[in-house]
């Protein structure tokens, strides 16, 4: 697969590091909300937050494609690392997590350093993860006693992330993250704490995402024996991948380098259509991924 670039933008690292004054109008204006979606008691009926999401999704793709792409990818880190402990919980063996998390960080970095080359990556690498995520949901669907609403939701998380590497699918993939992180069962179930974590995204991991940085505090269920050492971890890669990208454009800005550029079309074909259906043993809102 060949990621091309053909548009170039200078960005003046300082910019990026400002606030971001429509954003934070939005987000002041969402924080006053109240959302029958988190199961808060007293809510606006005319609240959706499927909208206010997009308006800050939107927010943050409102400047140059690749710039917007980037901020896309590193919120759908962020995220993609909050639900690492979910699979880590109920199956420590499963790989997929770290592959596809390293699969992010690496992408990130060639889009940085690309300066308008083409990027390449490895032929059918996207077709062979997306097999195994559903394998994986299949394999689990099996098996008796698991948690699969838990699992295949956080399994949906990881589905999506990858989707989120081709630029025309990244919105659409990131809303359907939230989704499964908010109002799901990839970060933990049940009704309580659902604004904690809303807020947490809305006020940690929108602005951080606007600056490529590590969110202020990184989130992790309560009740987990490791919370403070997954924390730590988490936080540790998320900085030592943010210091990375900035040391390369405040470099990158000394030489006047022209950084950013559209990130071109990736091979559509690498992508599969998810086949979804109401699963039988459970109820639940979403339906789920299954292997076609």
């Amino acid at each position: 697969m060949i990621l091309t670039s053909t548009l170039f933008t200078n960005l003046n690292p300082y910019e990026l590091n400002k606030n971001s004054k429509s954003l934070q109008v939005l987000v002041d204006k969402i924080k006053l909300e109240s959302y029958q979606e988190l199961y808060e008691l007293e809510t606006d009926e005319n609240a959706s937050l499927q909208d206010d999401l997009k308006a800050v999704l939107e927010v943050l793709g409102e400047k140059d494609q690749t710039l917007s792409h980037l901020r896309y990818l590193w919120m759908t880190l962020i995220l993609s690392l909050a639900v690492e402990p979910t699979l880590e919980y109920y199956d420590p063996s499963n790989s997929l997590p770290k592959i596809i998390i390293k699969l992010l960080e690496e992408f990130l970095q060639k889009i940085i350093s690309s300066s308008g080359k083409t990027i390449n990556i490895i032929p059918n690498q996207l077709d062979q993860l997306i097999n195994e995520i559903f394998k994986s949901h299949e394999s689990y669907f099996h098996k008796q006693g698991a948690n699969f609403q838990e699992i295949s939701e956080a399994l949906d998380v990881f589905y999506n992330a990858i989707k989120v590497i081709k630029y025309d699918q990244a919105v659409e993939s990131i809303l359907e993250i939230l989704y499964d992180c908010l109002e799901g069962y990839a970060i933990f179930p049940g009704s309580y704490g659902r604004r904690e974590l809303f807020d947490w995204w809305l006020e940690d991991v929108v602005p951080a995402s606007y600056k490529l940085r590590p969110p202020k505090s990184f989130y992790v269920v309560e009740g987990l024996e490791n919370k403070e050492e997954i924390k730590l971890r988490q936080t540790r890669l998320l900085k030592k991948i943010s210091d990375e990208i900035w040391l390369y454009l405040s470099e990158s800005n000394k030489h006047n380098n022209y950084i950013f550029s559209n990130p071109g079309k990736i091979n559509g074909g690498s992508f599969k259509k998810s086949v979804k259906i109401l699963d039988r043993e459970y109820h639940s809102k979403s339906p789920q991924l299954v292997y076609p």
